[in-house]
């Protein structure tokens, strides 16, 4: 596996592009004190015909009626945006390109909370959609590689920004592994396009 460089923004052979600095230390700091005051809840999620928890906390955030359902068991419904995240999805955009609906939080308060491999690719979000991810607080290694190819790993780190462009979600598979060192918390926002959400 090949472990990219902190500084290093894109690799021509994956359908990404890392931003280490999108965020100064003092804003992201004071993005993750509001974060940790969001509604996080703990959903459940089925597999293999049992009902289990997710191993993670969630939170959407976002444009009335742009509800969003994964795995084929967990529905999130989402709260309207609060005046820092519709200002940070504004600042993606504006970064980007890409528009935005809703935002869904991932807090992983250890190294055994986790999301296995998968993709994005819930019709919700319309064909080919743009994922921007912010990582706040704990750095945690996260894996892509293409569909039966062999994973590159990031370290995501404080203030971070990862764009997973169109395309990537139907070709490639992402995932959060879990990890025995001791870890801090981590919240990851992932600004998500939705068929159902303002034009």
């Amino acid at each position: 596996m090949r472990q990219m460089s902190l500084f290093e923004e894109s690799t021509p052979s994956l359908p990404v592009t890392y931003h280490p600095n999108f965020l100064t230390t003092e804003e992201a700091n004071n993005l993750y004190q509001h974060c940790l005051q969001l509604q996080w809840q703990q959903n459940h999620i089925k597999m293999v015909g049992k009902i289990l928890p997710v191993p993670r906390l969630e939170c959407i955030y976002g444009d009335q009626d742009c509800d969003y359902l994964y795995s084929k068991s967990v529905l999130l419904k989402p709260l309207p945006w609060t005046e820092r995240l519709a200002e940070l999805r504004d600042k993606i955009t504006a970064f980007t390109g890409y528009k935005f609906n809703i935002v869904i939080g991932n807090q992983y308060r250890d190294g055994q909370h986790s999301i296995g491999w998968h993709a994005d690719n819930e019709s919700s979000m319309g064909l080919n959609p743009a994922i921007a991810s912010i990582s706040l607080g704990a750095s945690r290694k996260f894996q892509i590689k293409p569909i039966g190819g062999k994973p590159t790993d990031f370290w995501l780190e404080h203030g971070s920004l990862l764009i997973m462009h169109p395309g990537c979600q139907s070709t490639h598979l992402h995932q959060v592994p879990k990890t025995k060192k001791v870890v801090s918390t981590r919240i990851n926002l992932t600004f998500r396009p939705h068929i159902g959400g303002n034009k």
